[in-house]
């Protein structure tokens, strides 16, 4: 059975043990060196700062199969020198998307999509105004442009 839920303090366990691995992964394809020796005190910063931000200013869907998790994707909102956007009428909470990971194995069965279509719904309900993001992955672009997202530069750009 498969299950998408906003993740909560039970779940930082299951987020961080993702994000370390979407991590070795990523840096081991774009510098070919494995991270992984890093593993114990990475997971051990990460967690620390889900604990200090989830459900705050760091959001997280999570996909379970057979109680498994096996997907993740957030929304994180900016805190940053702001941009123009927030002088529009429809002044909301800006976020970005970070942390998009699928364990390999269940790759290309359309659950990320599914995923990022859970987390925007949710967004929209917790009156973020926009979701920005950057991506060099083709694969992810596609998702991206297909729940809505318009390239702007080297970023994507979608309003809810």
């Amino acid at each position: 059975m498969k299950t998408i839920i906003i993740a909560n303090d039970e779940n930082i366990d299951d987020i961080v043990r993702l994000r370390v691995n979407m991590q070795i992964e990523d840096w081991k394809f774009t510098l070919n060196k494995d991270f992984s020796i890093y593993s114990d005190q990475f997971y051990e910063i990460t967690k620390n700062y889900i604990k200090e931000h989830l459900n705050k200013s760091l959001y997280f869907a999570l996909m379970y199969l057979k109680g498994k998790p096996i997907a993740m994707c957030g929304i994180e909102e900016l805190a940053e020198l702001p941009q123009i956007t927030v002088c529009t009428e429809s002044n909301g909470r800006h976020g970005c998307v970070v942390s998009v990971y699928t364990k390999p194995e269940y790759r290309c069965k359309g659950y990320q999509q599914e995923m990022i279509r859970y987390l925007l719904d949710f967004a929209k309900k917790e009156c973020f105004n926009d979701i920005i993001l950057t991506t060099n992955t083709p694969d992810a672009a596609h998702i991206y442009e297909k729940v809505g997202f318009k390239k702007i530069s080297s970023k994507y750009f979608l309003e809810i």
